[in-house]
């Protein structure tokens, strides 16, 4: 997958991802390249827009602007290596499923200027709208396929499966982000997928845990948060709900990003399986609500 944008005059282009699927065994998959991490399953499965029922992310996962999240905890997760999966059948319908993998992993980034409120300071941190320091620096994931260090990203994802109805999978991983090898960077999440009759429910918990220094100590900033979403499927139109929400992230049990919760509720009209036209309003606390509109084509 190629995006292409503008940036002035000039077309930028990013890959986000390129990979190779070796499928010659009966239970094992290996697949190589720059991939979508089997982390959760939006990342991997839901987030493009001919796929998603909603023409913007869960409060998960924020807008990447060099492989850095923005307003959410992680971006779309990509990054070079391989990967391992494994399929097991119990049963006609249940299956256990595996995926292992070993990638670059996170390096320190740089968020870019928007429009938010926030502004970074000379040493790259964050400052919110009352002028409190966020310390935790920003990770950036999947950058280029160049490495600031010698460690690796390491993680893997476990779980159960019934065929087309049920599917709940528990997901983490671990790296080291800083150029000397010395800060981690670990997160974890539980996935929850189930379908009958066009009915669907979609959720899914996260939870991350940043390493960095302050002052002449280390110190972990940790981060959680949720979403769930619910839709019903009646002849080509798609009524979707989703709630998502991030708790506060502490540093020392203290508050030091506010969390916030938000509210999309669209409708969906699907042309064809992959041509989908959706309308949404979404209600922010932290901004003015906002309606979007959206027409996606996958081919």
């Amino acid at each position: 997958e190629l995006e292409f944008g503008l940036n002035g005059v000039a077309t930028t282009t990013s890959l986000e991802y390129a990979q190779i699927d070796y499928l010659g065994f009966e239970s094992f998959q290996i697949i190589a390249g720059k991939f979508l991490l089997p982390f959760g399953t939006f990342s991997e499965r839901i987030h493009p827009s001919w796929i998603n029922k909603l023409p913007t992310g869960p409060v998960l996962y924020g807008h990447a602007h060099g492989g850095v999240a923005e307003d959410g905890l992680l971006p779309v997760l990509s990054d070079a290596g391989v990967q391992l999966r494994f399929t097991h059948p119990f049963s006609s319908t249940w299956s256990l499923d595996i995926t292992g993998f070993v990638t670059q992993g996170p390096s320190l980034g740089e968020v870019d200027d928007h429009d938010d409120g926030e502004e970074e300071d000379d040493h790259g941190e964050e400052e919110d709208d009352h002028g409190e320091e966020t310390p935790a620096p920003a990770v950036a994931f999947g950058t280029s396929f160049g490495d600031n260090n010698s460690n690796k990203m390491v993680g893997a994802r476990v779980g159960l499966v019934k065929g087309p109805a049920f599917e709940v999978y528990l997901s983490g991983f671990h790296a080291l982000y800083d150029s000397e090898g010395l800060l981690d960077y670990r997160a974890a999440a539980l996935s929850v997928e189930w379908r009958r009759s066009g009915f669907e429910f979609r959720g899914e918990g996260l939870l991350t845990r940043q390493e960095f220094q302050r002052e002449d100590r280390f110190v972990d900033q940790n981060r959680s948060g949720f979403y769930a979403q619910v839709s019903k499927r009646v002849g080509k139109w798609e009524p979707v709900v989703r709630w998502g929400s991030l708790a506060d992230a502490t540093v020392d049990t203290e508050a030091v990003i506010d969390g916030h919760n938000e509210i999309a509720m669209g409708l969906a009209y699907w042309f064809q399986p992959s041509i989908p036209l959706k309308l949404s309003w979404e209600i922010h606390e932290d901004r003015d609500d906002r309606l979007y509109v959206q027409w996606a084509f996958g081919f």
